[in-house]
């Protein structure tokens, strides 16, 4: 007969071990999945705060019949959304043709997510000064990067 001395002490220390190794991978997967929830929620607020920069700035649209950019000049302004800073700039293509990009950056210590978006817009003045603004119907804005 074989002595077993000592199996059932190295049984218990292996399945103990075993055991941790589980809970250790189970706390680094959770850990894991934290993080790239949160990256995903902080470039999903970066990204809305460039789109509503954007509506921001249609909605609060200053231009006149003689707007002060001329053809292929730019016009910068910083926004606030929710505590998200953003940067739009405002292009002017031709006589009626805008090109709006809008740059957040999440003011994050953790992580900084930044979205870059642009628009498309054709102003039009109407003889009586009054503006409309019309979105390029096929897909209006797009994402930079």
């Amino acid at each position: 007969m074989i002595s077993r001395k000592g199996f059932a002490l190295a049984a218990a220390l292996m399945a103990l071990m075993l055991i941790s190794a589980l809970v250790a991978s189970v706390f680094f997967a959770v850990l894991e999945e934290t993080r790239i929830g949160a990256a995903a929620a902080t470039k999903q607020l970066a990204l809305s705060a460039a789109e509503s920069a954007i509506e921001m700035t249609i909605a609060d649209w200053r231009g006149a019949a003689t707007d002060p950019i001329g053809v292929g000049g730019t016009r910068s302004v910083s926004r606030d959304w929710l505590g998200t800073p953003v940067e739009v700039s405002v292009t002017r293509l031709d006589s009626t043709l805008y090109w709006i990009v809008a740059e957040a950056r999440t003011p994050s210590a953790r992580s900084t997510a930044a979205k870059r978006i642009a628009a498309f817009v054709r102003v039009n003045v109407a003889p009586d000064h009054s503006i409309t603004i019309d979105r390029i119907p096929q897909r209006w804005w797009s994402e930079l990067f």
